[in-house]
């Protein structure tokens, strides 16, 4: 029974890791294509039971992580290392790709966190885990491309080459730009406010997640 069981938990992880391959690219393209369709899209879905939830995309969380994973995969073929480093909790960290592979998705999940947090405090809805649900879930989709994109670039910025350098520039310029304005456009819709104020706000949350980005990196390092 219990090979059967092993049989068959492969067999449906198999299946999954193949829907990827199809899922993955459609869901990438939507979002960078046409974010206020995700938007509605990720609002209707979570207002189904839980089993038929993100049937036809995958699901925001892990849309995220699959995000973090094929930046790193980037970085890798590109020759990009972390460099060396005096800390325990760093080396430790990048000990292994699983460990480097969970920090890295924490702390782009700042991101979807902070966006959705800000949104609610704006509002003045009092946040817990039901109303922070729905944005956050909203947020991870539109934060993959940023992290695939802003790794990707933050690469090429590490790489040796002027030529890589002005890639890595432009790419990451274009991937701040398109999340700002995404986020402009979200906040406009969501607080019917001005575009000028959404605009602000989208910065605001955006600076403040690096930030938090920052302070966490730099205790992680100096720990």
């Amino acid at each position: 029974m219990d090979f059967l069981k092993l049989v068959r938990s492969i067999e449906e992880f198999l299946y999954e890791a193949m829907t990827w391959l199809l899922f993955y690219p459609r869901t990438l393209w939507r979002c960078v294509r046409n974010p206020d369709w995700i938007i509605a899209y990720t609002d209707k879905e979570l207002g189904e039971s839980p089993g038929e939830q993100f049937t036809d995309l995958m699901s925001p969380p892990l849309f995220l992580i699959i995000s973090i994973v094929i930046a790193h995969g980037l970085e890798l073929a590109l020759g990009q290392r972390l460099p060396a480093t005096t800390s325990p909790l760093v080396s430790q960290i990048a000990a292994s790709e699983q460990n480097l592979l969970i920090f890295r998705a924490l702390m782009f999940s700042v991101f979807p966190l902070v966006m959705a947090a800000g949104l609610l405090h704006t509002r003045g809805t009092p946040i817990d885990r039901e109303t922070l649900r729905s944005p956050f879930f909203l947020q991870c989709y539109l934060a993959a491309p940023f992290a695939v994109a802003a790794s990707s670039a933050a690469a090429l910025l590490r790489a040796h080459g002027a030529t890589l350098h002005i890639l890595g520039g432009m790419l990451l310029a274009l991937a701040v730009t398109w999340f700002v304005v995404v986020q402009t456009r979200w906040l406009y819709r969501q607080l019917e406010v001005g575009w000028w104020r959404a605009f602000g706000l989208a910065l605001r949350y955006l600076l403040l997640a690096l930030l938090l980005v920052a302070l966490l990196a730099v205790a992680v390092a100096t720990a």
